[in-house]
């Protein structure tokens, strides 16, 4: 969302999240697909019809409205990239990755109404139906998968480490095998706002000193970040939530990271 909101503020750059415009209310330029994501995850063809009829080059041009970019950040571009790759060979596509323990903990929240539930809630928590809708689109073990039966046992921890491995697995291997795919880090974000602005800008060639300096101030406001979270760092998880991070997302956290 954050980022959405600093790219649409650059001259001749629509910057979307979720499909929406963020900067006068929440404005829908692009049909919604939020719910189409569970199926896309596993039937290659489905997202390739789902690109064709709702991610076509008339469905991006109206949204750009005459801009020359257009820029939609959203999560549930993830099962969607290969598609949107053989779609539109020429687009630019950027995966932002974060640590497993930053998005477990980032996910969901143990009590209240969450705004941003990108990962599975705790699985005692009763739902609003704004979450509840929010659910049918994310991705968990297929029937035929070998984590199937353990899914109903698991911990909200467990969950989201599990989602975090299965993402980010599918988007390593794309970006290390798709020459206009470039990794970000939301580790840069926060930390080394600057690297981050100008590694993003300087692919999407838009870096100028005005460009850059307009989106670090927002940078020195604002991250996607939640203002406080539910969930403690990995050393406070059970032994058990500790060793699944262990086994299922280390591994591929150092091999992303290096």
């Amino acid at each position: 969302m954050f980022l959405a909101e600093c790219l649409d503020r650059l001259p001749d750059v629509v910057g979307l999240h979720e499909g929406h415009q963020l900067g006068a209310g929440r404005v829908p330029r692009l049909p919604l697909i939020n719910v189409h994501n569970r199926k896309a995850w596993h039937d290659p063809d489905y997202a390739d019809r789902l690109v064709a009829e709702k991610r076509n080059l008339a469905a991006l041009s109206a949204a750009a409205d005459g801009a020359r970019l257009i820029v939609d950040a959203a999560f549930y571009n993830a099962p969607l990239v290969e598609a949107i790759a053989r779609r539109h060979p020429d687009a630019l596509l950027f995966v932002i990755f974060r640590r497993c323990e930053g998005f477990v903990r980032s996910a969901t929240i143990t009590s209240g109404e969450d705004l941003q539930p990108a990962g599975w809630p705790d699985r005692s928590k009763p739902l609003t139906d704004r979450e509840k809708f929010i659910s049918l689109g994310r991705l968990k073990p297929d029937p035929d998968h070998r984590d199937h039966a353990s899914w109903s046992k698991w911990s909200a921890i467990q969950r989201n480490t599990w989602l975090w491995t299965a993402v980010n697995g599918h988007l390593h291997r794309f970006a290390r095998d798709n020459a206009n795919c470039h990794r970000l880090f939301f580790e840069d974000l926060v930390e080394r706002p600057e690297k981050f602005w100008t590694d993003l800008l300087q692919q999407m060639e838009v870096l100028s000193p005005a460009t850059l300096s307009r989106c670090l101030e927002s940078s020195g406001s604002k991250t996607n970040q939640r203002q406080s979270y539910q969930i403690g760092r990995v050393a406070s998880w059970s032994a058990a939530e500790r060793a699944f991070y262990a086994e299922r997302a280390r591994p591929l956290e150092d091999e992303i990271y290096g």
